[in-house]
């Protein structure tokens, strides 16, 4: 049988099959072919349909195939149509549920019928419900082709003076769109190319955003300028993406601006413009930042933005990043409360391997590091990621034991050795964590054989010379953090 058809009436539900029999049956959306009989054998099946070609046709003709296939020719012009109407059915049906396309449509059709004020009182309408239109760039588009259409209107029932306004309002539209457009392609680029090591030159987007002086724009808004806080955070949080060093002075005002605009957003951009803030912190970890992502990260949480919505349960890698984030400033007494208050926020199915590792990080950063090795113990190595976590802190417990009794050397070469075969022979490890592990061994082994070397001055200086230059080349902060105190 038809496998596109078959798939598609899987997807049906009862009322749906009720409700796709009467537009099967209405001859303004079946003009053609009467195809309620083919309709009737075939729904018998639902919703498994396990029925052979030969099967509907007996069920359908009452015979099996002839000699010359004449049934199976039918059966191939009955398909098409059916198929043509299943989509026509999938169209009519969304586009009861969506709103602005069935305006727009009803829009174009008092215009092609020469009903202007119809169309223009229409339009008004619709752009009442912009509240209820799609978030983001998409929002923005809608608009921008309901007030290309408004504009039409004013044009042909003489209302010309009119007409400035609305163009206006189009090109405020416009910028928004064109600024929020450019973030979400090259932030999807960037994520793209990370994730699958994709090392492309051949994107110009970000040649024509980074050659438009965004910096004087932002600088000669006006302030009275419809959502000019919004504007600002979108301007900057673009410059991020692009790595503008124009804007690296309003880098550490991102949480400054994201508060001044935040009561101006609806929950939908709160959520996502913390994202963006939180992607770059992210992407840019250092000194600076690390106090600055704390402090955004305990304003998400007071304004209650997790979890939100009809979202029921905080996500184990939100979770983490929060507590780690806590850890890194160095507040282990609110990172402690924060364990303590999310971890009721956690899926159940998560709740008990989560409280081992973040017990496990609490303890390390408590310097109790045969305990985080006890909670490690506990953990379950299943998520990548955070047996990637745990492997590496396990290696770090290790290192700070070390530094107390060398004794302790020999874990040492057993959890790099351990480490070393992770990464190597286990495929589910992905190639970003792989390369990341290889990477951050290097960094370890060094660390540790300059921790222990009793060598003489040059070597010393071989020492601080390869330390500096591993340095230079990594952004893990543990890892420059304990080759700065051996230099």
């Amino acid at each position: 049988m038809n496998e596109k058809i078959i798939s598609i009436l899987k997807t049906f539900t009862k009322s749906e099959i009720k409700e796709f029999k009467k537009f099967v049956a209405s001859p303004y959306f079946s003009p053609g072919r009467d195809l309620s009989k083919y309709f009737e054998v075939i729904i018998k099946y639902h919703p498994d349909f396990e029925i052979s070609k030969e099967k509907f046709l007996k069920n359908y003709f009452g015979k099996p195939d002839d000699k010359d296939g004449k049934q199976s020719k039918i059966l191939r012009t009955l398909n098409s149509d059916f198929s043509k109407l299943l989509e026509d059915y999938l169209a009519a049906d969304s586009m009861k549920n969506m709103k602005f396309y069935y305006n727009y449509l009803l829009i174009e059709g008092y215009s092609h019928r020469g009903l202007y004020t119809l169309g223009e009182k229409k339009t008004e309408e619709a752009l009442l419900l912009e509240e209820e239109l799609d978030s983001g760039f998409i929002r923005e588009l809608q608009l921008i082709l309901l007030k290309n259409v408004y504009s039409h209107f004013k044009n042909l029932t003489n209302k010309n003076h009119q007409m400035y306004d609305v163009v206006e309002s189009q090109s405020e539209d416009f910028i928004s769109m064109l600024v929020n457009i450019s973030s979400h392609l090259l932030n999807s680029l960037r994520v793209n190319s990370e994730a699958y090591n994709i090392k492309k030159n051949t994107e110009q987007l970000s040649l024509l955003m980074n050659n438009i002086e965004l910096d004087k724009f932002l600088e000669n808004l006006r302030t009275d300028y419809p959502n000019y806080k919004k504007i600002k955070l979108d301007i900057i949080l673009l410059c991020t993406i692009l790595k503008n060093k124009k804007f690296e002075h309003l880098y550490m005002k991102l949480n400054e601006v994201y508060m001044d605009t935040f009561d101006t957003l609806d929950d939908r951009h709160k959520m996502n413009y913390f994202t963006s803030v939180m992607n770059y912190y992210t992407s840019n970890q250092s000194e600076k930042t690390i106090q600055l992502k704390f402090e955004f990260i305990k304003f998400g949480l007071s304004q209650g933005l997790f979890p939100s919505g009809e979202i029921k349960y905080v996500n184990a890698g939100t979770f983490k990043m929060f507590m780690l984030a806590g850890l890194h400033a160095g507040d282990i007494n609110w990172t402690e409360s924060y364990i303590k208050e999310y971890i009721e926020k956690i899926n159940p199915d998560f709740k008990e391997n989560m409280l081992a590792y973040s017990n496990a990080y609490l303890a390390h950063y408590r310097q109790e590091y045969l305990k985080s090795l006890d909670f490690i113990a506990r953990f379950k190595f299943e998520n990548e990621i955070f047996t990637y976590d745990m492997k590496l802190m396990q290696l770090k417990n290790y290192y700070e034991l070390m530094k107390q009794s060398e004794s302790y050397l020999e874990n040492i070469q057993y959890s790099i050795d351990a480490f070393s075969h992770y990464l190597k022979d286990n495929k589910k490890v992905s190639e970003f964590y792989r390369s990341n592990g290889k990477n951050f061994l290097a960094g370890f082994k060094l660390l540790v054989k300059c921790s222990l070397s009793d060598t003489s001055d040059e070597d010393k200086l071989n020492n601080a010379y390869a330390l500096k230059k591993y340095m230079e080349s990594t952004n893990n902060l543990w890892l420059i953090s304990k080759m700065k105190e051996l230099l």
